[in-house]
């Protein structure tokens, strides 16, 4: 069996296991699941404060720094993986934007659950 990505051509392929979306889908119906991410907004030049006062008026985005050439660092909390995908792309349709990087993404299917404390 090859490995599951494997280079065809210029074209990356990735073959998916039978299964693969039955884990994901089971915790999406029970709706227990959290999407968490970061990301890098570029904004226009000059437009970086308007952007900045616009973005907290987006559901489950949190801005937390900005640079003078007009990067803002974000946070997403979506309650799946869609509502993350149109928060992404309602940043992206906004004025001024330029561009949204994604950095950090994860998924945590049990979000209620606190962490057992370290030793």
């Amino acid at each position: 069996m090859r490995d599951p990505f494997y280079k065809w051509g210029r074209i990356l392929v990735i073959r998916l296991t039978p299964g693969y979306w039955q884990y994901p889908k089971r915790h999406l119906i029970e709706g227990s699941i959290l999407n968490i991410s970061s990301a890098i907004v570029y904004a226009r030049p000059g437009t970086d404060a308007m952007v900045r006062a616009q973005l907290p008026h987006i559901p489950g985005v949190e801005v937390h720094a900005a640079a003078e050439d007009g990067r803002l660092v974000v946070t997403i909390e979506a309650e799946n993986d869609r509502g993350a995908m149109d928060t992404y792309e309602a940043i992206a349709r906004m004025d001024d934007v330029l561009n949204i990087a994604m950095i950090f993404q994860q998924t945590e299917t049990h979000p209620d659950q606190e962490l057992a404390k370290c030793k």
